[in-house]
């Protein structure tokens, strides 16, 4: 039996006006986010991974499905600690999305934004949590009046894994200074770094271009200590995007066109050691962290010497 032919839901003015309604109803019961793009740096086909960044941050209203709480697992003891497995469904609608992230993204290292992406970053301003996104659901609510006027964001607690922020959101660009892995370097001039700004150190290889273009190790300074000595701490070492993005550590050099220098502060110093693992860390420096304890109840137990014939040859 056929549908009526003097009704028809797929009427443009009341199509907007069920997007409006919904969009006003997020501004009045949403919750404010920061919505933050993933940019892909570099891609290793190989462990299917990948290393990103997060550099453009942009503030939106969203509504949270479910007003009890997070969902999830909630919190799990298990073998390597307390595990915080919460998650949630974040609704937008498409609209407000293409206003306040899509039209606006733009990066040199990404391709457009016309919607939503597995991987992009929401940042609760009122509980200060980040989640990453792990499904995008354009089909709920299912044909309104024959439109799809939202998106559903299924995302889960954010885990840090080397990523770089770089937004301008202080609260959101610490993650990485507490939680990256940091290297320490002896260096020639006591002239200060500065701190947050990047740092770079040519590999001694050009690309492909033409001209060339000196392909560099990139990092950020989260430390300095000019007083007795001249340690820089750097974090997220990696090769420039004109090199493959991958991971790769300062290190010692002599020459002059190996210099560290610092991109705001123009400080050019050489690398004279290299103290990466024998400086104290926002790891090591944790009064419930364990593992020097471990370490040194390890020497007394495993047995590396000749003699043991377990040990090594």
């Amino acid at each position: 039996m056929a549908t009526s032919v003097y009704f028809s839901g797929a009427v443009k003015s009341e199509q907007d006006l069920y997007e409006d309604l919904v969009t006003e109803s997020i501004k009045i019961f949403g919750q404010d986010v920061v919505y933050l793009p993933r940019e892909e740096i570099s891609e290793d086909d190989l462990l299917n991974e990948s290393w990103n960044q997060y550099t453009q941050a942009y503030p939106v209203e969203m509504w949270l499905e479910n007003a009890e709480g997070f969902e999830g697992d909630g919190n799990l003891l298990g073998k390597f600690g307390l595990e915080i497995r919460d998650q949630a469904n974040f609704v937008v609608t498409k609209r407000r999305w293409e206003a306040a992230v899509g039209s606006l993204s733009t990066s040199p290292i990404s391709k457009p934004r016309y919607a939503p992406k597995e991987g992009d970053l929401i940042y609760m301003t009122m509980t200060q949590r980040l989640f990453e996104i792990k499904y995008v659901e354009p089909k709920s609510p299912f044909y309104q009046l024959q439109k799809l006027p939202s998106y559903t964001l299924t995302a889960e607690l954010f885990e840090y894994n080397d990523q770089h922020f770089d937004t301008g959101w202080d609260e959101i660009d610490q993650i990485e200074w507490k939680n990256a892995t940091s290297y320490s370097y002896i260096v020639s001039s006591g002239t200060a770094y500065t701190l947050g700004e990047k740092v770079t150190q040519w590999t001694g290889v050009n690309d492909s271009e033409s001209p060339a273009v000196p392909i560099n190790i990139e990092g950020y300074v989260s430390g300095w200590e000019g007083v007795g000595v001249n340690r820089v701490t750097i974090i997220s070492p990696h090769q420039s995007v004109n090199g493959d993005g991958t991971f790769m550590t300062f290190s010692v050099q002599a020459a002059a066109n190996r210099a560290l220098v610092g991109s705001e502060s123009g400080t050019t110093s050489q690398i004279t050691t290299d103290q990466s693992g024998t400086i104290k860390t926002f790891y090591n420096e944790d009064p419930f962290a364990d593992n020097d304890e471990f370490e040194v109840a390890g020497d007394s137990v495993i047995d590396f010497t000749e003699s043991n014939p377990f040990g090594d040859p």
